[in-house]
């Protein structure tokens, strides 16, 4: 398992993702039956940092420490760097969960650790941008800056919990979510959809323009801003010419052509939840700016971060573990039930948020369940891959 960064970190992200909502599970059930939970600071705010700032850090460095430095014709990233960075967000991981029971200390080691990983993988892929042979670096550069802003969102996290601004602590989860999450699922599909589709799709042409990447994230990261600055009303000013070019890049990039490739059509799939999540932000936008409130909750949050980030993961993860391991490229059909049932599960809890009362619940439980049903086979099938070495004899 800790023959290549994917294996280890990979492994730590399927962990993470079943811990963290066995651990928000128990919350949701304790609220519809009347009863608190004790915790540190609110849960909602617990379950929204270790479903962003904990979980995605595991893929994105899993993927980043494999691809880039290929991208940029580097040498590999050396096992010691990677073994080390991977250990210390373990530990951050664990102790932030355990500091949600056990209280603030545990808490902000568990995040201090985190930052401390984050910065580490940071470092590492800004090396390897330094001494890169390749011509060109632009998926590179976009995606150290948008890691960046991952990271200082982990450090103004932990800051927050120390000067006790809790409201500071609730805000990190939408900034990392708009600003690192979404951004960097752009890029590296900006660099890695054409790529895997062209092959597969009948007259294909890349279409890889330079000036979205910069856009995109510019788009987000002003969103993440006005969200953290509590200018929700002015979000259509950023969220609707980013629905517009995501959309458009999805258009492009011709994803229902791959009908009869799961393995690629799951990615396009995954994609297209983008621009959905930045049109249903626009429209509550609006909602609240001609003043009639927060029409839809949280769904344009969970569009964003069930939709396009647990999606992604789920088809890159499934794709780059299969190649790596020395397995054909081919999603099977267990994999294919369970990438749908998860798209099941984020319009269930979008329907959670435009609904109320008994109905409400109904449509939560529903969301948590089939969540349940697609991850937990699915960590269970590939976390198998990870703990065995590779089918052709290939080291990593």
């Amino acid at each position: 398992m800790i023959q290549a960064p994917h294996r280890l970190f990979f492994m730590g992200g399927l962990g993470a993702l079943m811990v963290g909502m066995l651990w928000w599970a128990p919350v949701l059930v304790m609220r519809w039956a009347g009863m608190a939970s004790a915790h540190p600071v609110p849960a909602i705010w617990l379950h929204a940092w270790l479903m962003t700032v904990g979980v995605f850090p595991f893929f994105v460095f899993g993927f980043l420490l494999t691809a880039l430095p290929r991208w940029v014709a580097a040498p590999p990233v050396s096992p010691l760097i990677y073994r080390s960075m991977a250990a210390v967000l373990y530990a951050g991981y664990a102790l932030t969960v355990v500091g949600t029971l056990a209280g603030i200390d545990f808490l902000m080691a568990g995040i201090a650790l985190t930052a401390l990983a984050w910065a580490l993988g940071l470092g590492v892929l800004m090396r390897c941008v330094l001494v890169a042979r390749a011509p060109s670096l632009m998926h590179a550069r976009w995606s150290i800056i948008v890691t960046a802003v991952g990271c200082i969102g982990a450090l103004a996290g932990l800051g927050a919990l120390g000067q006790a601004r809790q409201s500071l602590f609730a805000a990190m989860p939408t900034l990392a979510l708009w600003g690192f999450v979404g951004p960097i699922v752009f890029v590296v599909a900006h660099r890695m959809l054409p790529f895997f589709s062209e092959p597969m799709i009948a007259d294909y042409r890349r279409y890889q323009p330079a000036w979205s990447p910069p856009l995109v994230v510019a788009l987000s990261l002003g969103h993440g801003v006005l969200a953290f600055n509590g200018h929700h009303a002015w979000l259509f000013t950023v969220d609707l010419p980013l629905a517009l070019i995501t959309g458009w890049h999805a258009l492009r990039w011709r994803g229902w052509a791959a009908s009869h490739v799961p393995l690629l059509w799951s990615l396009h799939m995954a994609f297209a939840w983008l621009p959905i999540a930045a049109l249903l932000s626009a429209v509550q936008s609006l909602a609240l700016f001609s003043g009639y409130g927060a029409v839809l909750g949280l769904a344009p949050t969970h569009a964003l971060g069930m939709g396009l980030a647990t999606s992604m993961v789920f088809a890159m993860v499934t794709r780059v573990s299969l190649g790596h391991s020395g397995r054909r490229l081919e999603m099977d059909n267990l994999s294919v039930l369970c990438f749908l049932i998860l798209q099941l599960a984020v319009v269930a809890r979008l329907l959670a948020e435009v609904t109320a009362g008994h109905l409400r619940w109904l449509f939560l439980f529903v969301a948590i369940g089939a969540w349940f049903e697609a991850i937990l086979p699915w960590a269970i099938r590939y976390g198998r891959i990870y703990c065995r070495p590779r089918l052709d004899g290939q080291p990593g």
